[in-house]
């Protein structure tokens, strides 16, 4: 229920020209260039969000990413907050 419910809410906020499909409870933002994706955790992590850079070399340089995990103990109150908070912190 969270992952359809994620995912509505990345077409709700107009995402998901950023987001890799995926019907997985992982859902991956790729944000490019290590710093700023770095800094976009962060702030995401101040308002209490446990969300966590994947960094090249890990992955592709221009493709690092941020990887949310979506758990049963979620509410859709954070996961819109989550999302509209990083609407905030990207430029699409």
């Amino acid at each position: 229920q969270n992952i359809q419910y994620f995912k509505s809410e990345i077409t709700k906020n107009h995402l998901n020209s950023i987001f890799i499909k995926s019907d997985s409870a992982i859902q991956c933002c790729v944000i490019s260039g290590n710093d700023l994706v770095k800094q976009i955790a962060v702030k995401l992590q101040e308002h209490g969000f446990d969300v966590n850079p994947i960094l090249s070399p890990t992955v592709p340089i221009s493709e690092e990413r941020l990887r949310f995990c979506l758990h049963s103990f979620n509410s859709e109150g954070d996961i819109s907050k989550v999302l509209q908070l990083l609407t905030t912190f990207v430029n699409i």
